[in-house]
């Protein structure tokens, strides 16, 4: 039988058949573009659902036909997972692939639609948190609502805020048997039915302490529940928050569990002791003071009472002080502190130098978000007065005072919302041994907001008046100044006052009856650590409220500003517009929080 016979076509393909297979052209995929879509979350989670995006860079660079192919069919699926989310579900995505050579780049156009929105709502609570009104408050403020589009996460994240709710309010028992939503696509609707069995209330009960070296009753006042009160995660951090103003203890562990068998919750708090007592020195500088150093010792508690004592000394170019402080815990009915304390202070004033020796009995507490103070002060001061040739003038004053501090911030360090107010009244009577009657107030407060991470605005005021018919006897270190790194800046250190031309012919600033200050503060960070600032300042001390009385001085400027890990550094150089202003620009720096 005769072979049959190959063309010669035929033949060259037979033999091609025989030879190995070439391998295709690799292609590297060098971006993937997505359009269409102006929310960034959305962006964000379209992209991360992308098939093509999660390819690791070998992947990228030795990506075949086929395997392109593939992934390119997959686009219209992965782009509606990463839009659901947010309510899309009738999603249309279309691909462009654009090759320069071997490099391609892939162009994803998203036509999200119009998002499913939320019809109807069934959303209870049963048993007996369906009575506790923050339970039913914060169900009425649940998202999405009627009307808006059927966003995931805010459903996600409502659904978890009433959990964590029923836990926090002592419904530990509490479950979710009906958490259900239906969507109709034809319609665009979708309708949510939630439905909470919260069981009963658990009760708080009583806190036991160990690890301490203290005499029993004396953590237990800090305590502000009754044993069987109903359950409250608030009350519990809140004791921890007392616990960690103390500043006894080096180690706070609150533990407050359901047991087993029993509605009733036992807070057991395991504490370790801090360092008894602290030593420090260090030294400071300020435009204000000058170059200093400083000391003191803290005994953190002096026996099983409780009481602690504090000590300080200061020794600056500008200014010495020193203090000395005993504190007695005042636990009952406001958390705080008895404290008697002396101190010695030597201050000079442009040129006039002022002594003060000074006695306080005060009792402090925080109520709410306020921190009050009400203290009987004893006050001798010796100064050089310019009336009489520098001759030496004392002052001799006993005066209650009262002062209230409230402060709100996101971060206590560098917060980017945040305000705060601090007012404080004193008033004197030579009925109860002051050489003279007066009654001041004074009142400072402070706001700060952001925009991003990168900007924000931070305002500052600040008020004071006297009042009194003898203010030539009035001390100078009780009067009123402006002028510095925490008032107006571009001037010194209480330069701005009431002038006075003494017998010597040399001008003083004997500071004023009323004060008025404002400060707004432009800050944009470069980086996370460093930034810039303009600011401009504004403020006078002054006796009277008429024209001439009153001789508003302006300081503008811009400064550098560090986040620093012990708090925010700030230097400034600013210049002063005033008569006041001795030099045409002076260097300010200051370290601590913006409240």
């Amino acid at each position: 039988m005769k072979s049959p016979r190959l063309h010669a076509p035929a033949l060259t393909l037979a033999l091609l058949s025989l030879l190995p297979a070439l391998p295709a052209a690799a292609l590297e995929l060098r971006a993937v573009e997505v359009r269409g879509l102006q929310d960034e979350a959305e962006l964000a989670n379209v992209r991360a659902a992308l098939s093509l995006v999660a390819l690791d860079p070998r992947q990228r660079a030795d990506l075949g036909e086929a395997r392109l192919d593939y992934l390119l069919r997959q686009v219209p699926d992965d782009v509606a997972v990463g839009l659901e989310p947010f309510g899309y579900y009738d999603t249309r995505a279309e691909t462009e692939v654009r090759r320069n050579g071997e490099a391609v780049t892939v162009i994803v156009t998203v036509r999200a639609g119009e998002p499913v929105r939320v019809d109807q709502r069934e959303i209870q609570v049963t048993g007996e948190a369906g009575a506790d009104e923050a339970i039913t408050r914060r169900l009425r403020w649940l998202r999405p609502r009627k009307g808006q589009p059927l966003r995931h996460d805010l459903y996600e994240a409502s659904k978890a805020s009433i959990d964590a709710l029923l836990r926090e309010r002592g419904y530990f028992d509490a479950r979710l048997p009906v958490h259900r939503v239906e969507v109709d696509r034809t319609e665009g609707l979708a309708d949510i039915f939630l439905t909470w069995e919260s069981g009963e209330r658990y009760s708080l009960g009583e806190a036991s302490f160990s690890g301490h070296p203290f005499r029993d009753g004396l953590l237990e006042k800090l305590v502000d529940w009754e044993p069987g009160a109903p359950y409250e995660q608030a009350k519990v951090v809140d004791l921890q928050q007392r616990l960690s103003a103390l500043d006894y203890f080096a180690g706070i562990d609150v533990q407050a569990e359901p047991v087993e068998g029993s509605t009733t919750v036992p807070v057991d708090v395991q504490l370790t002791p801090a360092k008894r007592s602290i030593y420090s020195a260090g030294l400071r500088y300020s435009t204000d003071k000058g170059a200093g150093v400083t000391g003191g010792l803290e005994r953190r508690w002096v026996n099983d009472r409780g009481h602690k004592l504090l000590s300080t000394v200061e020794l600056a170019q500008r200014g010495n002080e020193a203090n000395v402080a005993y504190r007695i815990p005042a636990f009952a009915w406001l958390a705080g502190w008895y404290t008697a304390s002396a101190s010695l202070r030597q201050d000079p004033i442009d040129f006039i130098d002022s002594e003060v020796f000074e006695v306080i009995g005060s009792r402090s507490g925080q109520l709410g978000a306020w921190n009050l103070v009400a203290g009987l002060h004893f006050r001798r001061e010796r100064f050089d007065d310019p009336a009489t040739g520098n001759a030496l003038a004392y002052s001799t004053l006993v005066y209650p005072q009262l002062s209230a501090t409230w402060r709100v911030a996101d971060d206590p360090l560098y917060p980017r919302r945040g305000h705060s107010l601090h007012v404080e009244l004193r008033g004197g009577h030579t009925g109860i041994g002051s050489d003279i009657d007066f009654l001041q107030a004074r009142a400072e407060a402070s706001w700060v907001r952001s925009f991003d991470w990168r900007n924000r605005i931070l305002l500052r005021a600040e008020l004071g008046t006297t009042v009194t018919d003898d203010f030539a006897r009035f001390p100078p270190l009780l009067r009123f100044y402006a002028g510095g790194d925490q008032s107006v800046r571009g001037y010194g250190y209480r330069d701005i006052g009431e002038p006075f031309t003494g017998l010597d012919g040399r001008r003083y600033v004997l500071g004023g009856k009323h004060l008025v200050v404002a400060s707004a503060e432009f800050e944009r960070m470069f980086t996370r650590q460093w930034g810039g600032a303009v600011f401009v300042d504004a403020g006078d001390a002054f006796d009277d409220f008429g024209s001439n009385g009153f001789d508003m001085q302006l300081g503008v400027g811009v400064g550098v500003r560090w986040r620093s890990p012990v708090g925010p550094v700030r230097l400034d150089l600013a210049h002063g517009l005033g008569d006041d202003a001795q030099n045409a620009i002076r260097l300010h720096l200051s370290i601590g929080p913006d409240l």
